[in-house]
């Protein structure tokens, strides 16, 4: 069932099972409704749909089905985990520590991230641009079911959910497509609101997926699918981050993965925790390059994945990398050294104490068989004498002790143009 909101979103609605109560010594539907009903005189309702003679003897052993909307319910609360960028809730922003509940609007813009946390340990985040509502978030008083149900209006969210002993007591995602169901497990689901297009990808446990277009789907650890398939597919392999543990050094940060066949665009993510609870940026691109700005000095994990031509995103691959800003910067004087023209190559680290640095020069397009190549420098120039006319190309490689272990790191290669006469 779709439901409408004020703003005129419709977000599917998943029918919820009715309540199943075992009749106990000294019940009655009067006392039943009295202590647990959101109104008394609904005893009625239940009276009829259980066909009950008398509402004041119940047989004990006898299996009573109740509506679940005719039960009373308490709040659940969430809580925000982490935050960053322009994230708001409820129309406030968000804070680590704000409290989530039932009916509020959860909104991130670009390059901003959220991750909420349940009194389970469930946990819930949001990548940027995303809007989602806060359908449910209850407790039933009756018996203890607890409704989590998150209406996804715009882009898309992702949990892991903790296992669930009641067998009453649900979890799910719902756009205006489709609807996802867990009782446990790690799973994602969007929706592209321009498209009209819902996908879910598993990648822990067991997922149900419900659709306009088609029947129920069972989505195993390994699969995905859409509003437009009729049953699952395979997810793509993580794809390979190449040289995952190379320090990111440069002004900026820059991941290339192996290209993955099959895949049409790469998602990649930087967060501050393994768990990626803390992201702190994003992004998709076709091409298996990435570039990101800079960051703080430190430790950090990176998650790359893989979409298909489905829009469904496959399994990560994920890595801790250093961030260490050499701040590596380059020059070329020119001069004489007597009859001859010397050009002195220097260089000038951030912090370069106690390093070592390794200078090649090279003719351009030959940087493989480089016309010097002095390692085990102490020094941060290095003149050269005399060069032919022609293109050259240089670089720099600065080694250092990082934590007991030895951490070597090429510069980008400097430009140099010889002419004739100067």
């Amino acid at each position: 069932m779709a439901v409408a909101r004020p703003d005129g979103t419709a977000v599917v609605e998943p029918a919820r099972p009715d309540v199943r109560y075992v009749v106990r010594p000294g019940d009655n539907l009067f006392r039943l409704a009295a202590n647990y009903f959101i109104r008394t005189e609904d005893y009625r309702i239940v009276q009829r749909l259980n066909r009950v003679a008398d509402p004041l003897r119940l047989p004990v052993g006898m299996v009573l089905v109740i509506p679940r909307e005719l039960l009373r319910h308490e709040p659940v609360r969430g809580t925000v985990h982490s935050v960053r960028g322009a994230v708001r809730i409820g129309g406030k922003p968000a804070a680590v520590g704000m409290t989530v509940g039932e009916g509020m609007l959860i909104e991130t813009g670009q390059k901003s991230f959220v991750t909420l946390a349940l009194p389970d340990a469930t946990t819930i985040a949001l990548p940027s641009q995303s809007t989602v509502r806060v359908q449910r978030l209850r407790r039933l008083v009756f018996d203890s079911h607890v409704e989590r149900l998150f209406g996804i209006e715009r882009g898309g969210a992702s949990a892991t959910v903790t296992p669930m002993t009641d067998p009453q007591s649900d979890f799910r995602f719902s756009t205006p497509r489709a609807i996802t169901s867990v009782r446990g497990t790690k799973f994602r689901m969007a929706y592209d609101a321009d498209a009209g297009l819902a996908t879910s990808e598993v990648l822990e446990g067991k997922v149900g997926f419900d659709a306009e277009a088609h029947e129920t789907q069972t989505l195993p650890a390994g699969f995905g699918t859409t509003s437009e398939l009729s049953e699952p597919v395979a997810l793509l392999p993580a794809p390979e981050l190449l040289e995952p543990d190379a320090a990111q050094t440069g002004e900026g940060l820059h991941f290339i993965l192996k290209p993955l066949p099959g895949a049409t665009a790469y998602h990649v993510q930087i967060a501050a925790d393994a768990r990626f609870l803390e992201v702190l940026d994003e992004a998709t691109s076709k091409s298996p390059e990435l570039r990101f700005a800079s960051l703080p000095d430190g430790a950090y994990f990176v998650r790359a994945t893989a979409i298909d031509r489905n829009e469904l995103e496959g399994a990560p691959a994920t890595s801790s990398f250093q961030r260490r800003l050499e701040g590596l910067r380059m020059g070329i004087e020119m001069g004489w050294a007597g009859p001859y023209r010397q050009y002195l190559f220097w260089w000038n680290a951030r912090d370069w104490s106690g390093a070592r640095f390794r200078f090649q020069l090279a003719k351009a397009g030959k940087e493989a068989r480089p016309l010097v190549d002095l390692p085990e420098l102490s020094n941060t120039s290095q003149p050269v004498i005399d060069l032919p006319r022609g293109r050259y190309r240089w670089r720099v490689q600065t080694s250092r002790l990082v934590d007991g272990k030895v951490s070597t790191e090429w510069s980008d290669y400097g430009e140099l143009r010889v002419e004739g006469n100067w």
